[in-house]
């Protein structure tokens, strides 16, 4: 009995072309439940909707994958946009630091327009300084992983 179900699965196979089988092995989904390379395509193209609805479309969200440099970048193009002067090699850390200051200085303000826009800088401040926090992060780790890593080999040879 489970030879006969087995050659049916292989018949069901035999379908469906080799770079289909691979799409689908690469999106996760087990051959054996597609019984046809139209079933195969349609469920590839509804899987590849389903994962471009979940990968992020606006530009906070894009922002929070940046690399240190994409995020100093923008740190420096708001502080532009503020009217703040900063050197080339001006840390992120007093950028951020500046872009506070000025957005402080801005809130305490009498105008109304001014404290509207300290609100609106204050919003890009905040996007980028979760972006710059979470690689912080993530460096931070990769260097405790790797300090981790050297003391293992340090047992390992026994030094």
């Amino acid at each position: 009995m489970t030879d006969i179900n087995s050659v049916a699965q292989q018949q069901k196979q035999n379908n469906i072309s080799s770079s289909t089988k691979v799409t689908l092995e690469s999106l996760g989904v087990n051959i054996s439940s597609v019984s046809s390379e139209s079933e195969a395509k349609a469920l590839i193209e509804k899987l590849k909707a389903a994962k471009a609805g979940n990968q992020p479309q606006g530009a906070e969200e894009k922002k929070a994958d940046a690399s240190e440099t994409e995020t100093l970048a923008d740190a420096k193009a708001l502080a532009n946009k503020m009217g703040l002067v900063l050197n080339n090699n001006t840390s992120a850390d007093e950028v951020l630091r500046q872009i506070t200051n000025k957005i402080r200085a801005m809130a305490a303000s009498e105008n109304p327009s001014e404290r509207q826009m300290a609100q609106a800088y204050q919003a890009q401040l905040t996007t980028i300084t979760n972006s710059y926090q979470a690689i912080q992060a993530s460096q931070n780790n990769m260097y405790s992983a790797m300090d981790m890593m050297s003391i293992n080999n340090k047992y390992s040879l026994n030094l």
